[in-house]
């Protein structure tokens, strides 16, 4: 039945509950600004009933719980959109600073250098034997190609930053990984299911993924208390529960697949490699064989074998597969076949086997059983993502700067060094100069002196662009005039080579057979070229529609092969009569101021020449027209990441205002539960004054 206490106990828990929601609407509005806080709120229930006369009659209030606003469905979507925005950041902020270094807008750009160079060139073809022009274009060559050197140490210096902030972020990466597993050890520690919630370590959770979308593309499964699991998109677990998995930003990996025949009879069989490139390396055997047999093939790819690398006519390339000593050239690599345990060791290969080389520090993550997963993001030639490795935040977008558009720019900017190296030297080789030659040596040297010098083993950057033909040379006397024998006859040959058969020992040989030892003496010194004139015999070169006095280089203006060590050829650095402006003409004589090579090399302002990127089809436009499109590409780039972070800023900012019409504090709500549940508290103490006013009537009445 019905009694004044039971008045009171309804009065208390009115006046409790009113004080607890009054506590919570503080703390609320306390914490308006606090990042990551959600709103919290008091459940209430009514208490027990008890079935009396003249029925039922409750019992008060019972404030079972705070619980925190939430939403998660847009949280979700929040998380998804942080991975989206900031991979676009990092690229933008990269790229922005990249930019700036093909600055064309002023005139002392790379293409004003270019252009004054050819403009030196043009004043040679006026007065070829002036000292003057010709160190003048000298001074302006090493402009030039300081600028080209300039620009490559600059790109290579945005990858060591960018490899250093990669190692900073998956260090937090790791740390994040262990604070939620220690915070869903907490959660699993502190909740009790429909009494008490940990509110503000599921808070301090969320914000923790939200770091974690920051860095890498997440996912989230959530099945209550601490038993939650974030992975990434393409599946590998960062956190389960209360273990936390490692990722490692480390030097790459090579990884074997081999055949059932390699697995039975070479099941040691490895890859190797020698050099870095911003791209993997995808190595499949065509055909049985061991290294350096002859027989074993192989072919490359550099998108995981969704394409193979071609020749330059456009065929699927393959290659000889050789051990260390014969080191085969793809892309940007040296590679050769060896075993696990020993690079040098001779080997069988199988058809079908296949090896991932990795010529670059990358992310993997670890599994339970300690093995590492290859997981750095990787963009194919569409434009199109890998979608088993990482994709989204700062990391992805960190990893495909680097590998994709500081890498395409590199090889672009190495590229246009390369070809223009070889066509100046193409036609300088070829050319005469003021004096001749009493001895030359080249500076390009080979790897091996009996491997033909078209042979992708040569070790010659310039392997790939020789042909069979002839090589003429003049030998000339004391007095400078053209040398004659015995006979009377003029000392001179076509020397014909093919360099796809002919090695370095062979070009050797063909050049005594001619000359030696009478007239001048072919030699190989520290694996290049040499060649001396015998007593007061000189020389001079002319038409070499090989390519191989190039490709050695011997009478050549420049040296190197791409823009981190392009340079003026040493030889004619010191010696400015070395520049050749003239030729030597069928009958050896060389006439005095004759033009012929200063006039070629001129004419290359306004030719178009093959360029050759790794894993993209050859090209051919000016040098000019191939920098102009380098640089519009990289503005072009810049712009699109431009418009992607505003772009996906912007939707990350609308998402963020969702959730926060779900979890935000809002203080004009707050205040009004202030209000509601201060005229509660004062209705519950109303009450109980009214429940004391009776138990005195009571006791009054007894007096």
């Amino acid at each position: 039945m019905s009694s004044l206490s039971s008045v009171l106990s309804i009065g208390r828990s009115a006046l409790t509950a009113s004080q607890a929601a009054l506590q919570v609407t503080g703390n609320n509005v306390a914490n308006v600004d606090t990042e990551g806080y959600s709103k919290q709120s008091v459940v209430l229930r009514d208490g027990a009933y008890i079935t009396t006369q003249p029925g039922q009659l409750g019992s008060g209030v019972v404030a079972q719980e705070v619980v925190r606003a939430y939403d998660a469905l847009t949280e979700s979507q929040y998380v998804s959109q942080i991975s989206t925005r900031d991979r676009w950041k990092a690229m933008h902020n990269g790229l922005t600073s990249i930019q700036s270094l093909f600055n064309e807008s002023n005139t002392k750009g790379a293409n004003a250098a270019l252009s004054k160079f050819f403009a030196d060139w043009g004043d040679l073809t006026t007065n070829p034997s002036a000292a003057a022009t010709r160190q003048t274009m000298l001074e302006d060559s090493q402009t030039l190609f300081s600028i080209y050197r300039s620009m490559s140490d600059s790109l290579s210096q945005q990858k060591t930053q960018l490899n250093t902030a990669i190692g900073e972020d998956v260090d937090k990466l790791n740390q994040l990984a262990k604070d939620v597993a220690d915070l869903n050890r907490k959660i699993n520690q502190y909740q009790i299911d429909g009494v008490s919630n940990p509110n503000s370590l599921y808070d301090q959770r969320d914000a923790k993924v939200e770091a974690m979308a920051s860095l890498v593309d997440v996912n989230v499964v959530d099945n209550g208390k601490g038993n939650y699991t974030v992975y990434t998109k393409s599946g590998q677990t960062i956190v389960d529960g209360t273990v936390p998995f490692d990722f490692a930003f480390e030097q790459g990996k090579t990884v074997r697949t081999l055949s059932a025949a390699s697995v039975a009879a070479s099941p040691n069989v490895q890859c190797y490699s020698d050099g870095t490139d911003s791209s993997e390396y995808t190595i499949q055997v065509l055909s049985d064989g061991a290294a350096g047999s002859g027989a074993a093939t192989f072919r490359a790819s550099l998108d995981g074998g969704k394409t193979w690398l071609k020749d330059k006519n456009g065929n699927e390339a393959v290659f000889a597969a050789n051990g260390e000593n014969g080191k085969v050239r793809v892309g940007d690599l040296d590679v050769w076949f060896g075993t696990l345990s020993d690079p040098t060791a001779a080997t069988d290969m199988h058809t079908g086997d296949t090896f991932t080389l990795v010529p670059k520090k990358a992310l993997y993550w670890y599994t339970t059983a300690g093995t590492p997963e290859n997981v750095t993001p990787q963009q194919y030639p569409d434009g199109t993502d890998n979608p088993r490795r990482i994709t989204g935040g700062a990391l992805g977008g960190a990893f495909l700067l680097r590998d994709v558009q500081l890498g395409e720019y590199q090889d672009s900017l190495d590229a246009m060094a390369n070809s223009m190296v070889w066509e100046v030297n193409r036609l300088h080789s070829q050319g005469a100069g003021l004096t001749n030659f009493s001895s030359v040596q080249g500076s390009y040297s080979v790897s091996d002196t009996t491997v033909a010098l078209a042979s992708n083993a040569s070790g010659l950057p310039y392997f790939d662009r020789l042909q069979s033909g002839a090589l003429s040379m003049y030998v000339y006397d004391a007095n400078g005039k053209l040398a004659k024998d015995a006979g009377g006859n003029p000392v001179k040959a076509a020397i014909a080579f093919d360099p796809a058969t002919g090695s370095l020992d062979d070009l050797v040989t063909a050049i005594n057979n001619a000359f030696s030892p009478t007239y001048l003496t072919a030699t190989v010194v520290n694996k290049q070229l040499s060649i001396t004139g015998a007593g007061t015999y000189t020389f001079q070169f002319g038409e070499d529609t090989t390519g191989v006095l190039a490709a050695l280089g011997v009478n050549t203006l420049f040296t190197g092969s791409n823009a981190s060590d392009v340079a003026i050829n040493s030889t004619v650095a010191s010696d400015v009569n070395r520049v050749c402006a003239g030729h030597v003409g069928t009958d050896g004589l060389a006439a005095a101021g004759d033009n012929t090579t200063a006039t070629a090399i001129k004419a290359l302002q306004d030719k178009a020449i093959d360029f050759s990127v790794t894993g993209q089809a050859t090209t051919s436009q000016t040098l000019g027209g191939f920098y102009d499109a380098l640089v519009g590409r990289v503005g072009a780039d810049t712009s699109a990441a431009s418009y992607q972070s505003t772009y996906q800023s912007s939707l990350a900012d609308q998402t963020k205002a969702q959730k926060l019409a779900v979890s935000g504090v809002s203080l004009d709500e707050e205040l009004t539960n202030l209000i509601k549940f201060q005229h509660s508290y004062q209705a519950a103490a109303k009450l109980i004054s009214t429940a004391n006013s009776m138990f005195e009537t009571v006791l009054g009445m007894k007096n």
